[in-house]
C-alpha cells in the first residue's frame, strides 16, 4: 500500500509539474522556412495566392485523407477564404493583405480558437524565386501550447510542416509553369548579300490597330500572288520593309510583301524594293505577331548604343514560318537593322 501511495503521489507530482510547465510555456512563436523555387516569381506568387491550389501542395493533405475543404465566394487575393473539417477538428483561413509578387498575409484558426498569422514573402533570384512561409502568434491557446511542449517546441511543431509544404509547392509550381508568351534571342551582327522585295506601299500614322488591318489586308494578297505563280514558302519569305518609322512625328512608311528567293513579277499595286547588301544587326523573336515585337526592337536599340553603332534604313522583318502550322509561341519573326560601316 505504501508503494501504491508513493507511486500515485509521484504520478500526481509529474502531472502537476507538467501542468505548470504547459501553463508557463510561452505561447509566442514565429516559425518560418525558406526555399528557392525554380519558377518565375509571378507564377509562384499566383499559385500561393489562389487558395484552390493548396489542395495540390498543402502538406496536410498527404497525412490526413479526412480533410474536406469548403471555399468561400472568393478564392484569390484579399478576402479569399476557405474552411475545412477533418479528424482533428475544423479550421478556417482568410487572406487579409496582398502585395503582388512580394507578400501575402493570412489569418488561420483551428476549432474556433483565436487566429494565428500566416505570412509569405517572395523574392526574385537568379535561380527563380525565394519563398518564405511563416506562422506566428503572440499568445496561443492552452491546447496549442500543450502540443508544442510535447512536440519539442514551436519550431519542431510547425517547421517540418513548412518544409514539406515548400517542397510540395516547388514540385507543383515548377511543373505548371506556363509557356512564355514570347522569347527573344540574342542580338548578332552578320553580313548579307542583299535581295529583292516586292510589296504594297503604305504611308501612315503609327497606329498599331490600323497597321494590323493593313497587314491582314495585304499579306494574304501577296501570298496568293506567289502561289498563283507556282512559288511555295521557301521560294519567298513574307515580311515588311520600313523606310521610315518616326515616333516623334508619329509617321511611318513601309511595304508589306515578300522577300524573293526566286524571280517573281510584282502584282498590280506592288512595288520593288532592293534590300541592300552589307552589315546588319539581327534578332529573332518567337511568339504571336505583335507580342514582344517592341521588346525585340528595344533589344536591338540597346545593342546599337552599347556598341557605338548607327543604324540606317531600310529596316525589315521576315515572318519565317507559317503561323497555321506551329504553336503560337513558336511563330518566328526575324528583324534586321542595316548599320553604317
Amino acid at each position: 500500500m505504501k508503494f501504491l501511495k508513493r507511486f500515485f503521489l509521484f504520478l500526481l507530482l509529474i502531472l502537476v509539474a507538467g501542468a505548470i510547465y504547459v501553463f508557463t510555456y510561452s505561447g509566442k512563436y514565429d516559425v518560418k522556412r525558406s526555399k528557392i523555387i525554380k519558377a518565375p516569381i509571378s507564377h509562384v506568387f499566383n499559385t500561393v495566392n489562389d487558395l484552390k491550389t493548396w489542395e495540390k501542395w498543402g502538406p496536410w493533405h498527404d497525412t490526413d485523407s479526412t480533410i474536406v475543404v469548403t471555399y468561400g465566394d472568393k478564392t484569390v487575393g484579399v478576402g479569399a477564404s476557405d474552411s475545412w473539417t477533418s479528424k482533428d477538428g475544423p479550421g478556417k483561413m482568410e487572406t487579409v493583405a496582398v502585395e503582388t509578387n512580394k507578400s501575402i498575409d493570412q489569418k488561420i484558426s483551428f476549432m474556433d480558437g483565436d487566429p494565428s498569422d500566416i505570412y509569405w514573402k517572395f523574392n526574385e533570384t537568379e535561380e527563380g524565386t525565394e519563398v518564405t512561409w511563416g506562422m506566428k502568434a503572440e499568445d496561443s491557446p492552452l491546447g496549442f501550447k500543450f502540443f508544442a511542449a510535447i512536440s519539442g517546441g514551436w519550431d519542431a511543431m510547425f517547421g517540418k510542416m513548412e518544409d514539406d509544404g515548400l517542397n510540395n509547392l516547388a514540385k507543383y509550381a515548377e511543373s505548371t509553369v506556363p509557356a512564355p508568351a514570347y522569347t527573344i534571342g540574342k542580338v548578332s551582327e552578320t553580313e548579307l548579300a542583299g535581295g529583292t522585295f516586292i510589296g504594297y506601299h503604305h504611308k501612315t500614322k503609327i497606329d498599331h490597330a490600323e497597321m494590323t488591318k493593313l497587314f491582314m489586308q495585304d499579306m494574304p494578297k501577296a501570298g496568293i500572288h506567289a502561289v498563283k505563280n507556282g512559288l511555295t514558302l521557301g521560294d519567298y519569305v513574307p515580311g515588311a520593309v520600313f523606310s521610315k518609322y518616326d515616333e516623334t512625328s508619329n509617321e511611318t512608311e513601309f511595304y508589306i510583301g515578300l522577300l524573293l528567293h526566286k524571280k517573281l513579277k510584282p502584282a498590280e499595286g506592288m512595288e520593288v524594293v532592293n534590300i541592300p547588301s552589307g552589315k546588319v544587326v539581327r534578332i529573332s523573336k518567337c511568339g504571336n505577331y505583335g507580342t514582344g515585337d517592341a521588346e525585340a526592337h528595344m533589344a536591338i536599340d540597346s545593342y546599337l548604343k552599347n556598341n557605338n553603332l548607327k543604324m540606317k534604313y531600310p529596316i525589315w522583318e521576315l515572318y519565317v514560318n507559317d503561323p497555321g502550322e506551329v504553336k503560337p509561341e513558336d511563330i518566328q519573326t526575324d528583324i534586321y537593322y542595316p548599320i553604317e560601316e
